[in-house]
């Protein structure tokens, strides 16, 4: 089997794009209604220089999309999506590493539905988890409830800050969201 590695190069997603309308359909297709934040604020939170909104290309290919909002200490990942016409290629690794090498030294955190076994989705939950833990999270058994929804809080080191994350929380929303955290047990 060759391997090879994939070079990405990251851009600011901007309305300039000509993949902007492909971004914005992939926002939508990726992520549940409820989960989906109006591009013009992701616009305008990512003014801010600890807030970055970037597409990913190999070569001219439009690979996929981070949203990421960074404290001293740790970056938290909103969004991550793989442009589905192009999954299983390793582009989902390729943009962790960049976000990686990035950040390199600070810890990194997001949120995944969680293992859920009466879930709907179940299967796509167990594949996501494996996807993040071949690429070097941890479950850090804390779990964020937000309204009805709960969410387990992954993170690429087992000394997880929860009090860096819910900076990185606040910082994003400029304090007007408070979720609850708690500790869970899977």
């Amino acid at each position: 089997m060759e391997m090879f590695e994939i070079k990405l190069k990251a851009v600011a997603v901007s309305k300039k794009l000509k993949e902007y309308k492909e971004i914005k359909s992939l926002m939508h297709r990726a992520f549940p209604e409820r989960e989906q934040i109006p591009m013009w604020l992701l616009h305008i939170l990512a003014i801010r220089k600890s807030v970055n909104f970037s597409a990913y290309y190999d070569e001219d290919l439009f690979c996929g999309i981070s949203y990421t909002v960074s404290t001293e200490e740790l970056v938290f990942i909103l969004y991550l999506a793989v442009n589905d016409k192009i999954r299983s290629k390793g582009y989902g690794s390729a943009i962790l590493q960049c976000i990686k090498r990035r950040f390199s030294n600070k810890a990194i955190a997001l949120n995944i539905e969680p293992l859920d076994q009466k879930a709907d989705n179940y299967a796509q939950r167990i594949k996501r988890f494996e996807f993040y833990l071949k690429n070097g999270f941890v479950d850090t058994h804390y779990q964020i409830s937000d309204n009805s929804d709960n969410y387990q809080i992954l993170a690429t080191t087992k000394q997880f800050s929860i009090i860096e994350y819910k900076l990185a929380i606040k910082q994003l929303s400029f304090g007007l969201y408070s979720p609850q955290i708690k500790e869970h047990t899977n």
